[in-house]
């Protein structure tokens, strides 16, 4: 029987595509930029006709998806284990546990699939996945900082460029730069270079 231990090493060792998706990953220590870069690099991937999902990790205890007093939270307090909302533009899936994010892509990818055989639509798109806040799954990442310093912090050989706020600072720029780490891309200005880097 395999360990839980070597369950968990063979789920986050996926390569970055796996079939048709391709993984793109940010992190950063808070107010670094993550969040417009990634804006940024969504609204640039929906001009090329990609099928984008988003993934953001949340690091603060006890933190809840959902909204108290509504009645998808009720189900949940009442011990549903999934809760599914749906809207006439919207779906959602509040699984009450957590998940590996590499079982949910796949997951998510075989629903996306799903809906549109039975739209009699074809899968023709290249799917890319965002995740920001994921440190420990085996990929190749985007260090968004603000500083040198934060850099010096995080630097490890999973990352293959750095971006984020620290473009808004001339000096701090211009100081890193001159520490030879790897690329630096300005996200907001140049959002096509995250491709070429992936190799996308």
């Amino acid at each position: 029987m395999m360990r839980d231990n070597e369950k968990k090493n063979k789920a986050r060792n996926y390569s970055e595509s796996y079939n048709q998706f391709q993984i793109i990953s940010f992190i950063g220590f808070s107010k670094s930029g993550k969040t417009a870069s990634i804006e940024r690099l969504i609204s640039f991937l929906h001009t090329q006709n990609y099928i984008i999902l988003a993934f953001k990790h949340i690091h603060q205890e006890n933190f809840s998806i959902d909204t108290p007093g509504k009645n998808t939270w009720k189900y949940s307090r009442a011990g549903a284990d999934v809760v599914v909302s749906q809207s006439p533009n919207e779906s959602a899936i509040l699984f009450n546990r957590k998940i590996d994010p590499l079982i949910m892509i796949k997951s998510i990818i075989d629903l996306i699939q799903s809906s549109l055989k039975a739209d009699q639509t074809s899968f023709d798109k290249k799917v890319i996945v965002i995740l920001e806040g994921f440190r420990d799954i085996k990929v190749k990442k985007i260090l968004c900082v603000k500083n040198l310093e934060e850099i010096k912090s995080q630097i490890e050989p999973s990352i293959v460029a750095i971006a984020g706020s620290i473009f808004s600072n001339v000096s701090e720029l211009k100081n890193a730069k001159t520490e030879k780490f790897v690329k630096f891309i300005n996200v907001l200005e140049n959002p096509e270079e995250i491709l070429k880097i992936y190799g996308i």
